[in-house]
């Protein structure tokens, strides 16, 4: 009963803004917090700015909180749903990256008669082929239609009687594969038409 009675006090006292409370709760909290978002995140820098976050965010949010909460599980769901955010902005950045990318590079290389003569060079029309060559059948087959046909995904999906959700996660494969197997050759590219 005591240390019910020490956390419900200790939530009074940081409602209250005392510093002593709030410093206290750190101590407590922080490296046991900051090793679980490291472990999630795999990033102690941002794991570290994640934490300092949630601490910050706990004093400018001091007075909402009840005299009920159960301090630890707070913090730990808090941090939790942070490093969650943080995971699927990074897929999403990741993805409109390499989206980004190979839509240029196969919208304004292949246009651009410039773009066009450096292909022809064979270590860089071979290195395209052989990367396009390596893709599964289905999905290569697929990468072609869109990017080199310029087929619609629906269009696609149409003539191979398959789903637009096939088409969308082949081209998803197509698209991380290309970009293990071309980043540095997408990079001169991009950097020559700049």
């Amino acid at each position: 009963m005591k240390v019910d009675n020490d956390a419900k006090q200790l939530i009074i006292e940081l409602r209250g803004g005392k510093e002593d409370a709030f410093a206290q709760v750190f101590r407590m909290y922080y490296n046991p917090l900051l090793n679980y978002a490291g472990r999630i995140l795999h990033d102690a820098e941002l794991a570290n700015d994640l934490v300092q976050e949630t601490f910050c965010n706990l004093f400018e949010r001091r007075k909402e909180l009840k005299e009920d909460l159960q301090l630890r599980s707070y913090l730990y769901k808090t941090v939790y749903n942070r490093c969650l955010d943080v995971i699927k902005h990074q897929k999403v950045e990741s993805n409109y990256a390499n989206q980004e990318l190979l839509d240029f590079y196969f919208s304004k290389v292949i246009e651009t008669p410039e773009a066009e003569l450096a292909l022809l060079e064979e270590d860089l029309k071979g290195a395209l082929q052989e990367a396009i060559a390596k893709l599964p059948e289905r999905c290569r087959e697929i990468f072609e239609l869109s990017k080199i046909e310029g087929l619609s995904n629906k269009q696609i999906a149409e003539e191979l009687n398959i789903s637009v959700k096939t088409v969308e996660a082949q081209m998803t494969i197509a698209f991380t594969r290309l970009r293990k197997e071309l980043g540095w050759l997408l990079c001169v590219i991009f950097f020559q038409n700049f």
